[in-house]
Protein backbone atom coordinates (compact mmCIF):
# COMPACT_ATOMS: atom_id res chain seq x y z
CA UNK A 1 0.00 0.00 0.00
CA UNK A 2 2.85 2.38 0.78
CA UNK A 3 4.22 1.61 -2.67
CA UNK A 4 0.91 2.55 -4.27
CA UNK A 5 0.64 5.74 -2.26
CA UNK A 6 4.20 7.04 -2.44
CA UNK A 7 6.39 5.40 -5.01
CA UNK A 8 4.87 6.03 -8.38
CA UNK A 9 3.34 9.03 -10.04
CA UNK A 10 0.40 8.55 -12.39
CA UNK A 11 -0.82 11.25 -14.74
CA UNK A 12 -4.41 10.14 -14.09
CA UNK A 13 -4.34 9.65 -10.31
CA UNK A 14 -1.92 12.43 -9.36
CA UNK A 15 -3.09 15.43 -11.34
CA UNK A 16 -1.49 18.53 -9.92
CA UNK A 17 0.76 16.59 -7.54
CA UNK A 18 4.22 18.06 -6.98
CA UNK A 19 6.99 15.86 -5.62
CA UNK A 20 10.03 17.07 -3.76
CA UNK A 21 13.45 16.50 -5.28
CA UNK A 22 14.24 13.82 -2.69
CA UNK A 23 11.05 11.90 -3.39
CA UNK A 24 11.57 12.22 -7.12
CA UNK A 25 14.53 9.88 -6.78
CA UNK A 26 12.13 7.10 -5.77
CA UNK A 27 9.05 7.94 -7.82
CA UNK A 28 8.20 5.97 -10.95
CA UNK A 29 6.50 8.15 -13.57
CA UNK A 30 3.85 6.53 -15.71
CA UNK A 31 2.96 8.35 -18.93
CA UNK A 32 -0.74 8.78 -19.60
CA UNK A 33 -0.68 6.40 -22.57
CA UNK A 34 0.87 3.65 -20.45
CA UNK A 35 -1.42 3.86 -17.43
CA UNK A 36 -2.83 0.38 -18.01
CA UNK A 37 0.40 -1.17 -19.33
CA UNK A 38 2.91 -0.90 -16.50
CA UNK A 39 4.12 -4.26 -15.17
CA UNK A 40 6.03 -3.50 -11.99
CA UNK A 41 2.93 -4.06 -9.88
CA UNK A 42 0.09 -6.49 -10.46
CA UNK A 43 -3.05 -4.52 -9.73
CA UNK A 44 -5.27 -7.55 -9.75
CA UNK A 45 -3.19 -9.18 -7.04
CA UNK A 46 -3.30 -5.92 -5.12
CA UNK A 47 -7.10 -5.92 -5.31
CA UNK A 48 -7.23 -9.47 -3.98
CA UNK A 49 -5.00 -8.34 -1.12
CA UNK A 50 -7.28 -5.32 -0.66
CA UNK A 51 -10.55 -7.21 -0.28
CA UNK A 52 -9.36 -9.80 2.24
CA UNK A 53 -8.76 -7.43 5.18
CA UNK A 54 -11.45 -4.77 4.67
CA UNK A 55 -14.14 -7.24 5.65
CA UNK A 56 -12.38 -7.82 8.98
CA UNK A 57 -11.85 -5.57 11.99
CA UNK A 58 -8.65 -3.69 11.17
CA UNK A 59 -7.12 -0.72 12.93
CA UNK A 60 -8.17 2.78 11.94
CA UNK A 61 -4.76 3.45 10.39
CA UNK A 62 -5.00 0.38 8.16
CA UNK A 63 -8.46 1.34 6.98
CA UNK A 64 -7.25 4.86 6.19
CA UNK A 65 -4.44 3.41 4.08
CA UNK A 66 -6.88 1.23 2.20
CA UNK A 67 -9.21 4.15 1.53
CA UNK A 68 -6.40 6.25 0.06
CA UNK A 69 -5.47 3.63 -2.54
CA UNK A 70 -9.03 3.04 -3.77
CA UNK A 71 -8.72 5.46 -6.73
CA UNK A 72 -5.46 3.83 -7.88
CA UNK A 73 -6.90 0.33 -7.68
CA UNK A 74 -10.07 1.23 -9.56
CA UNK A 75 -8.38 3.25 -12.28
CA UNK A 76 -5.65 0.71 -12.97
CA UNK A 77 -7.75 -2.39 -13.42
CA UNK A 78 -9.27 -3.72 -16.62
CA UNK A 79 -12.99 -3.89 -17.28
CA UNK A 80 -13.36 -7.66 -16.94
CA UNK A 81 -11.73 -7.72 -13.53
CA UNK A 82 -13.84 -4.81 -12.27
CA UNK A 83 -17.01 -6.57 -13.39
CA UNK A 84 -15.83 -9.78 -11.75
CA UNK A 85 -15.26 -8.02 -8.42
CA UNK A 86 -18.24 -5.66 -8.55
CA UNK A 87 -20.00 -7.19 -5.56
CA UNK A 88 -16.92 -6.82 -3.35
CA UNK A 89 -16.51 -3.20 -4.41
CA UNK A 90 -20.17 -2.42 -3.82
CA UNK A 91 -20.03 -4.02 -0.38
CA UNK A 92 -16.88 -2.04 0.43
CA UNK A 93 -18.79 1.19 -0.25
CA UNK A 94 -21.25 0.25 2.46
CA UNK A 95 -18.46 -0.68 4.88
CA UNK A 96 -16.65 2.63 4.49
CA UNK A 97 -19.81 4.76 4.58
CA UNK A 98 -20.91 3.22 7.90
CA UNK A 99 -17.50 2.69 9.47
CA UNK A 100 -17.35 3.42 13.20
CA UNK A 101 -14.32 5.67 12.72
CA UNK A 102 -15.13 9.24 11.71
CA UNK A 103 -11.64 9.61 10.20
CA UNK A 104 -12.25 6.62 7.92
CA UNK A 105 -15.67 7.90 6.87
CA UNK A 106 -14.28 11.37 6.18
CA UNK A 107 -11.40 9.95 4.15
CA UNK A 108 -13.81 7.88 2.09
CA UNK A 109 -16.08 10.88 1.53
CA UNK A 110 -13.13 12.51 -0.25
CA UNK A 111 -12.35 9.51 -2.46
CA UNK A 112 -15.88 8.28 -3.28
CA UNK A 113 -16.07 10.45 -6.38
CA UNK A 114 -13.93 7.90 -8.23
CA UNK A 115 -16.92 5.53 -8.29
CA UNK A 116 -18.80 8.14 -10.35
CA UNK A 117 -16.22 8.07 -13.16
CA UNK A 118 -17.93 6.68 -16.25
CA UNK A 119 -15.71 3.69 -16.96
CA UNK A 120 -15.79 2.60 -13.31
CA UNK A 121 -19.51 3.25 -12.81
CA UNK A 122 -20.30 1.28 -15.97
CA UNK A 123 -18.40 -1.75 -14.69
CA UNK A 124 -19.60 -1.82 -11.10
CA UNK A 125 -23.22 -0.83 -11.67
CA UNK A 126 -23.81 -2.05 -15.22
CA UNK A 127 -27.41 -2.70 -16.23
CA UNK A 128 -28.34 -5.87 -18.09
CA UNK A 129 -31.69 -4.37 -19.12
CA UNK A 130 -30.15 -1.34 -20.80
CA UNK A 131 -31.92 1.46 -18.92
CA UNK A 132 -30.04 4.71 -19.47
CA UNK A 133 -29.77 5.94 -15.90
CA UNK A 134 -30.11 2.72 -13.90
CA UNK A 135 -26.38 2.66 -13.05
CA UNK A 136 -26.52 6.12 -11.55
CA UNK A 137 -29.74 5.31 -9.73
CA UNK A 138 -28.28 2.12 -8.25
CA UNK A 139 -25.18 3.98 -7.07
CA UNK A 140 -27.19 6.68 -5.31
CA UNK A 141 -29.47 4.03 -3.83
CA UNK A 142 -26.39 2.60 -2.08
CA UNK A 143 -25.95 5.98 -0.42
CA UNK A 144 -29.64 6.18 0.45
CA UNK A 145 -29.53 2.67 1.88
CA UNK A 146 -26.58 3.62 4.08
CA UNK A 147 -28.57 6.57 5.44
CA UNK A 148 -31.45 4.25 6.28
CA UNK A 149 -29.15 1.93 8.23
CA UNK A 150 -28.09 4.45 10.86
CA UNK A 151 -29.65 6.76 13.42
CA UNK A 152 -26.33 8.37 14.33
CA UNK A 153 -26.31 12.02 13.16
CA UNK A 154 -22.50 11.98 12.95
CA UNK A 155 -22.60 9.10 10.46
CA UNK A 156 -25.42 10.89 8.65
CA UNK A 157 -23.16 13.91 8.27
CA UNK A 158 -20.26 12.03 6.67
CA UNK A 159 -22.60 10.13 4.34
CA UNK A 160 -24.06 13.44 3.19
CA UNK A 161 -20.53 14.73 2.61
CA UNK A 162 -20.01 11.67 0.41
CA UNK A 163 -23.18 12.55 -1.50
CA UNK A 164 -21.82 16.07 -1.95
CA UNK A 165 -18.53 14.71 -3.31
CA UNK A 166 -20.41 12.59 -5.85
CA UNK A 167 -22.54 15.58 -6.79
CA UNK A 168 -19.50 17.80 -7.37
CA UNK A 169 -17.57 15.13 -9.28
CA UNK A 170 -20.04 15.03 -12.17
CA UNK A 171 -21.36 17.56 -14.65
CA UNK A 172 -24.54 19.38 -13.68
CA UNK A 173 -26.29 17.86 -16.72
CA UNK A 174 -25.67 14.28 -15.59
CA UNK A 175 -28.41 12.38 -13.79
CA UNK A 176 -26.03 11.61 -10.91
CA UNK A 177 -26.09 15.32 -10.09
CA UNK A 178 -29.88 15.33 -9.93
CA UNK A 179 -30.15 12.05 -7.99
CA UNK A 180 -27.62 13.32 -5.45
CA UNK A 181 -29.50 16.59 -5.16
CA UNK A 182 -32.76 14.76 -4.41
CA UNK A 183 -31.03 12.67 -1.76
CA UNK A 184 -29.87 15.86 -0.06
CA UNK A 185 -33.28 17.50 -0.40
CA UNK A 186 -34.84 14.51 1.35
CA UNK A 187 -32.77 15.32 4.43
CA UNK A 188 -34.23 18.81 4.80
CA UNK A 189 -36.87 17.50 7.21
CA UNK A 190 -34.44 15.40 9.24
CA UNK A 191 -35.12 15.51 12.96
CA UNK A 192 -31.51 16.57 13.65
CA UNK A 193 -30.82 20.26 13.01
CA UNK A 194 -27.15 19.58 12.22
CA UNK A 195 -28.11 17.13 9.47
CA UNK A 196 -30.51 19.66 7.94
CA UNK A 197 -27.83 22.33 8.10
CA UNK A 198 -25.20 20.12 6.44
CA UNK A 199 -27.62 19.12 3.66
CA UNK A 200 -28.38 22.80 3.07
CA UNK A 201 -24.70 23.75 3.01
CA UNK A 202 -23.84 20.97 0.55
CA UNK A 203 -26.63 22.04 -1.79
CA UNK A 204 -25.32 25.60 -1.70
CA UNK A 205 -21.78 24.30 -2.22
CA UNK A 206 -22.87 22.47 -5.37
CA UNK A 207 -23.28 25.78 -7.19
CA UNK A 208 -20.24 27.60 -5.80
CA UNK A 209 -18.92 28.14 -9.33
CA UNK A 210 -22.07 29.94 -10.49
CA UNK A 211 -22.98 33.55 -9.83
CA UNK A 212 -26.43 33.76 -8.33
CA UNK A 213 -26.27 30.60 -6.22
CA UNK A 214 -28.75 27.77 -6.48
CA UNK A 215 -31.28 30.13 -8.03
CA UNK A 216 -28.92 30.39 -11.01
CA UNK A 217 -28.97 26.61 -11.47
CA UNK A 218 -32.75 26.61 -11.48
CA UNK A 219 -32.95 29.39 -14.06
CA UNK A 220 -30.18 28.08 -16.32
CA UNK A 221 -30.82 24.33 -16.25
CA UNK A 222 -34.54 23.96 -16.87
CA UNK A 223 -34.42 20.17 -16.97
CA UNK A 224 -33.17 20.11 -13.37
CA UNK A 225 -35.64 22.80 -12.37
CA UNK A 226 -38.66 21.01 -13.81
CA UNK A 227 -37.79 17.61 -12.32
CA UNK A 228 -36.97 19.16 -8.95
CA UNK A 229 -40.20 21.16 -8.85
CA UNK A 230 -42.21 18.07 -9.79
CA UNK A 231 -40.51 16.13 -7.03
CA UNK A 232 -41.04 18.81 -4.39
CA UNK A 233 -44.67 19.14 -5.43
CA UNK A 234 -45.10 15.39 -4.94
CA UNK A 235 -43.87 15.81 -1.34
CA UNK A 236 -46.15 18.77 -0.57
CA UNK A 237 -48.86 16.66 1.09
CA UNK A 238 -46.70 14.15 2.93
CA UNK A 239 -43.57 16.20 3.74
CA UNK A 240 -44.45 19.91 3.85
CA UNK A 241 -41.41 20.56 6.07
CA UNK A 242 -39.11 19.75 3.13
CA UNK A 243 -40.83 22.42 1.03
CA UNK A 244 -40.60 24.97 3.83
CA UNK A 245 -36.91 24.26 4.44
CA UNK A 246 -36.10 24.33 0.73
CA UNK A 247 -37.86 27.66 0.26
CA UNK A 248 -36.46 29.37 3.34
CA UNK A 249 -33.00 27.81 3.71
CA UNK A 250 -32.04 27.21 0.07
CA UNK A 251 -33.82 29.97 -1.87
CA UNK A 252 -34.28 32.43 1.02
CA UNK A 253 -37.92 33.11 0.17
CA UNK A 254 -41.28 32.36 1.76
CA UNK A 255 -43.13 29.12 1.12
CA UNK A 256 -45.91 31.00 -0.66
CA UNK A 257 -43.45 32.75 -2.98
CA UNK A 258 -41.79 29.43 -3.74
CA UNK A 259 -45.08 27.71 -4.53
CA UNK A 260 -45.99 30.59 -6.84
CA UNK A 261 -42.72 29.89 -8.67
CA UNK A 262 -43.40 26.20 -9.15
CA UNK A 263 -47.06 26.55 -10.20
CA UNK A 264 -46.29 27.24 -13.91
CA UNK A 265 -44.18 24.08 -14.03
CA UNK A 266 -46.23 21.63 -11.98
CA UNK A 267 -49.84 22.71 -12.54
CA UNK A 268 -50.15 21.59 -16.18
CA UNK A 269 -48.87 18.11 -15.29
CA UNK A 270 -51.18 17.82 -12.30
CA UNK A 271 -54.21 18.81 -14.35
CA UNK A 272 -53.43 16.50 -17.27
CA UNK A 273 -52.62 13.52 -15.04
CA UNK A 274 -55.74 13.66 -12.88
CA UNK A 275 -57.26 10.64 -14.63
CA UNK A 276 -54.19 8.50 -13.86
CA UNK A 277 -54.08 9.04 -10.12
CA UNK A 278 -56.21 10.54 -7.37
CA UNK A 279 -53.04 11.97 -5.86
CA UNK A 280 -52.97 14.72 -8.50
CA UNK A 281 -56.26 16.16 -7.24
CA UNK A 282 -55.14 15.85 -3.62
CA UNK A 283 -51.93 17.73 -4.45
CA UNK A 284 -53.85 20.42 -6.33
CA UNK A 285 -56.09 21.01 -3.32
CA UNK A 286 -53.06 21.22 -1.03
CA UNK A 287 -51.31 23.60 -3.41
CA UNK A 288 -54.37 25.84 -3.56
CA UNK A 289 -54.65 25.79 0.22
CA UNK A 290 -51.04 26.91 0.67
CA UNK A 291 -51.67 29.75 -1.79
CA UNK A 292 -54.80 30.84 0.09
CA UNK A 293 -57.15 30.12 -2.79
CA UNK A 294 -59.46 27.39 -4.04
CA UNK A 295 -58.73 24.85 -6.73
CA UNK A 296 -61.04 26.42 -9.36
CA UNK A 297 -59.53 29.94 -9.24
CA UNK A 298 -56.07 28.39 -9.25
CA UNK A 299 -56.56 26.28 -12.37
CA UNK A 300 -58.53 29.00 -14.17
CA UNK A 301 -55.84 31.61 -13.56
CA UNK A 302 -53.31 29.30 -15.20
CA UNK A 303 -55.62 28.01 -17.93
CA UNK A 304 -53.51 29.33 -20.87
CA UNK A 305 -50.39 27.64 -19.52
CA UNK A 306 -52.19 24.34 -19.03
CA UNK A 307 -53.66 24.38 -22.54
CA UNK A 308 -50.32 25.36 -24.07
CA UNK A 309 -48.65 22.46 -22.28
CA UNK A 310 -51.34 20.05 -23.49
CA UNK A 311 -51.19 21.30 -27.08
CA UNK A 312 -47.44 20.72 -27.23
CA UNK A 313 -47.78 17.05 -26.24
CA UNK A 314 -47.76 14.39 -28.95
CA UNK A 315 -50.47 12.37 -27.22
CA UNK A 316 -53.86 13.90 -28.03
CA UNK A 317 -55.28 12.36 -24.88
CA UNK A 318 -53.35 14.91 -22.82
CA UNK A 319 -55.46 17.75 -24.22
CA UNK A 320 -58.64 15.71 -23.82
CA UNK A 321 -57.72 15.02 -20.21
CA UNK A 322 -57.13 18.72 -19.51
CA UNK A 323 -60.43 19.76 -21.08
CA UNK A 324 -62.26 17.04 -19.16
CA UNK A 325 -60.75 18.24 -15.89
CA UNK A 326 -61.78 21.85 -16.52
CA UNK A 327 -65.26 20.70 -17.47
CA UNK A 328 -65.59 18.72 -14.24
CA UNK A 329 -64.36 21.63 -12.13
CA UNK A 330 -66.12 24.54 -13.89
CA UNK A 331 -68.95 23.01 -15.92
CA UNK A 332 -67.72 24.76 -19.09
CA UNK A 333 -67.46 23.01 -22.44
CA UNK A 334 -64.38 22.96 -24.68
CA UNK A 335 -65.44 26.00 -26.72
CA UNK A 336 -66.00 28.09 -23.60
CA UNK A 337 -62.69 26.95 -22.14
CA UNK A 338 -60.70 27.97 -25.23
CA UNK A 339 -62.59 31.26 -25.51
CA UNK A 340 -61.68 32.11 -21.94
CA UNK A 341 -58.01 31.29 -22.58
CA UNK A 342 -57.60 33.53 -25.64
CA UNK A 343 -55.62 35.67 -26.38
CA UNK A 344 -53.35 34.75 -23.47
CA UNK A 345 -53.07 31.23 -24.90
CA UNK A 346 -51.49 32.63 -28.07
CA UNK A 347 -48.99 34.47 -25.91
CA UNK A 348 -48.10 31.19 -24.20
CA UNK A 349 -47.72 29.31 -27.47
CA UNK A 350 -45.74 31.92 -29.38
CA UNK A 351 -43.70 33.98 -26.96
CA UNK A 352 -42.75 32.24 -23.78
CA UNK A 353 -42.94 28.48 -24.35
CA UNK A 354 -40.71 26.70 -21.85
CA UNK A 355 -39.54 29.80 -19.99
CA UNK A 356 -41.96 29.73 -17.09
CA UNK A 357 -39.27 30.33 -14.48
CA UNK A 358 -37.50 33.30 -16.05
CA UNK A 359 -38.03 36.90 -15.03
CA UNK A 360 -40.64 37.33 -17.75
CA UNK A 361 -42.86 34.97 -15.76
CA UNK A 362 -43.99 37.65 -13.37
CA UNK A 363 -44.73 40.05 -16.23
CA UNK A 364 -46.52 37.35 -18.20
CA UNK A 365 -48.49 36.24 -15.17
CA UNK A 366 -49.68 39.78 -14.46
CA UNK A 367 -50.62 40.41 -18.09
CA UNK A 368 -52.29 37.01 -18.41
CA UNK A 369 -54.43 37.53 -15.34
CA UNK A 370 -55.44 40.98 -16.55
CA UNK A 371 -56.40 39.65 -19.98
CA UNK A 372 -58.44 36.89 -18.38
CA UNK A 373 -60.09 38.96 -15.68
CA UNK A 374 -63.28 39.35 -17.68
CA UNK A 375 -63.37 36.26 -19.87
CA UNK A 376 -62.40 33.70 -17.22
CA UNK A 377 -65.13 34.78 -14.82
CA UNK A 378 -67.60 32.78 -16.88
CA UNK A 379 -65.72 29.57 -15.99
CA UNK A 380 -66.12 30.16 -12.27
Amino acid sequence: MDFLLKYFWCSQCDKGAIHSQEKDLKVHYIPKDDIFKFDFVNMQNMQSFFFQPIFSDLSEGSFLSFVRIIPRLLRHCNRDYLIGTKFQWIESINIFLLHKSKAVREAFSIEIGVFAEKNILNCLFFDDLGFNDSKEHEFVEKLRCALSMTEDPKIFETILESVGTVMNSVDVHECLFYYSLILLVDQLDNSHATVRMIATNIIHRSCFHMNGGFEAILSKYTNIRDKLFDYLCSRLVTCPEIIREFAEAILKITVEDFLNKIVPVVLPKLVTSHHDTDQALVTLRELASHLNTDIVPLIVNWLPGVLAFALFQEDEQVLSSALQFYHLQTGSNSKEIFSAALPALLDELVCFKGNSYLEETEIRRYVTLQMQSNSSSQLM
